[in-house]
């Protein structure tokens, strides 16, 4: 299993990125997980968030909606080349995809 580094996109609350919003994956399956615990419980139920540049944080992600998206990239200094995606398909599933 290959470590990630994400940063989420989209959502009715969510601004644009900042490099500091880094946030560490232990794998894909960890990604898809997140995105999808986040959408279906992070209005109630607090999400672990293992920021890489700050602490780590458990909060609540009620703005993860159906147009959330985290793009994912191999190491945590070269953020110009993404190398997944992870999203939400039309029939609700999450998917995964190489940019």
């Amino acid at each position: 299993m290959a470590v990630w580094f994400g940063l989420w996109h989209g959502g009715n609350g969510y601004s644009p990125p900042d490099p500091d919003d880094l946030e560490e994956f232990s794998s894909l399956a960890d990604a898809r997980a997140k995105l999808s615990k986040g959408h279906r419980c992070g209005y109630w139920r607090r999400s672990r968030f293992a920021f890489v540049a700050r602490e780590p944080a458990n909060v609540l992600t009620p703005c993860v909606s159906d147009d959330c998206e985290i793009t994912l990239y191999g190491s945590r200094e070269l953020l110009d080349y993404p190398g997944r995606r992870i999203f939400f398909s039309p029939r609700g599933g999450v998917r995964i995809e190489r940019c």
